[in-house]
């Protein structure tokens, strides 16, 4: 009787076992759930031109929906050099962008109407087109030696700008550059040498005579220039104290 127990205790472990491999077999690599597709390549949230002047690729529309973008060095094996008009303008709602030192221009619009707070403009870029920047949340701009033209209203409308950093390379500046409030609350521009500076042109229906410049940028913008003029267009970097008397420093 004992032999016949054993035999069954035998019989019933081993069915046991067989069941549980056939069960790991049936669950094993070969049937688990396949893994998720990878996802796209970050060239396919972008549309480009290949201009064909600087050898280089210019993106033309981000397509994609990441609120901080990182902006590839180079896409089918090609060198990104230039951020085209309107690129990354409105409704995406950016929050932060970076910006590869393969880059030399930065066009018109090319990043207006977003939630920037601060951008890394790489010492690549030489060209920086007309409200590039408008209408973000920029606390401080530094452009590079690199920049030699800033366009008209590049960095309009950023009232919450409190500092300014603008290269050697450019040769002009406009007070336009800063319209629409951005100056209103900076305390602090440093600057290269010999930059000729600019005012605004009044509205055309406006006669020149007649134009009072006493709004808060137009203010800041008359202190920060008097007194470079003062110092000889002198690099440096000026800032304003409390009853808005301007001072010089070396950088």
């Amino acid at each position: 009787m004992k032999k016949t127990f054993a035999l069954h205790v035998i019989a019933t472990m081993g069915f046991v076992a067989f069941g549980a491999l056939a069960l790991a077999s049936a669950n094993g690599p070969e049937h688990s759930p396949p893994p998720p597709p990878p996802p796209p390549p970050a060239e396919y949230d972008f549309l480009w031109a290949i201009p064909g002047d600087d050898g280089g690729i210019t993106l033309t529309r981000y397509t994609g929906h990441e609120r901080n973008v990182v902006i590839p060095w180079q896409l089918q094996g090609m060198p990104v050099t230039g951020i085209g008009s309107g690129a990354f303008w409105g409704g995406f709602h950016l929050t932060g962008v970076t910006i590869p030192g393969s880059v030399i221009h930065i066009r018109d619009r090319a990043f207006a109407n977003n939630r920037l707070t601060s951008v890394a403009i790489p010492n690549s870029v030489v060209y920086i087109g007309s409200l590039a920047f408008e209408m973000n949340r920029l606390t401080s701009i530094n452009v590079p030696d690199s920049v030699i033209h800033i366009g008209d209203g590049a960095f309009a409308n950023n009232p919450t700008l409190t500092s300014i950093t603008i290269g050697d390379g450019v040769g002009v500046l406009y007070e336009g550059v800063f319209s629409g409030g951005s100056l209103r609350n900076v305390s602090s521009i440093s600057i290269g040498a010999n930059v000729a500076l600019r005012n605004s042109e009044p509205p055309r229906f406006i006669a020149p005579e007649r134009v009072v410049w006493r709004t808060p940028e137009s203010i800041v913008w008359r202190g920060f220039r008097a007194a470079y003029e003062a110092n000889g267009h002198r690099a440096g970097v000026y800032t304003v104290n409390a009853q808005g008397v301007w001072s010089w420093q070396a950088r």
